[in-house]
């Protein structure tokens, strides 16, 4: 049994990913979640964003300064990002260094042994389109690793872990 004035629990988060098989398949060999790690793997080549936070906003804007082009999916027509990040988006946007596919998911993730050559996307009216990509980067989120402590330390519904202040 140990004591303590304070407990400092670091065990970080794992990125959320869509599901996809090809997902897996494909990671570390044009599937990444962090587009500022790995986003210089595809300098002047097409790459792709999936997410409508700050931090897929971010990450377009960046990668926008090193891919050739560089396309923002998100599955509904407004972004939840910070209002800055997004007048940063809309400036890429008119500049033509981004894209903006709103309304649509990424069905597959395509490609060879090499890697990814693109992805499957479908709209919310049903249709679907290829997009010619070399990278794609989810960034739809982390979830906190905390199981080894449920039932043991108090959580919130996301299973972040609830701080308790005080003497």
């Amino acid at each position: 049994e140990y004591t303590c004035d304070a407990l400092i629990i670091a065990t970080g988060a794992s990125p959320q990913y869509l599901g996809l098989p090809a997902e897996q398949r494909f990671l570390g060999r044009g599937v990444s979640t962090c587009a500022t790690c790995d986003g210089y793997f595809f300098k002047g080549q097409p790459g792709a964003i999936v997410g409508g936070g700050s931090t897929a906003v971010q990450d377009a804007v960046d990668l926008s300064n090193i891919a050739s082009s560089v396309t923002l999916i998100h599955r509904r027509d407004e972004f939840t990002a910070d209002a800055i990040l997004v007048e940063r988006l809309m400036q890429r946007v008119e500049q033509g260094r981004i894209t903006l596919a709103l309304n649509q998911e990424v069905e597959d993730i395509l490609g060879a042994d090499a890697g990814v050559t693109g992805v499957r996307l479908r709209s919310t009216d049903g249709g679907t389109r290829d997009l010619a990509i070399a990278g794609v980067f989810i960034a739809i989120g982390h979830r906190p690793n905390t199981a080894l402590f449920r039932g043991v330390l108090d959580m919130d519904a996301a299973g972040y872990l609830v701080t308790r202040g005080g003497p």
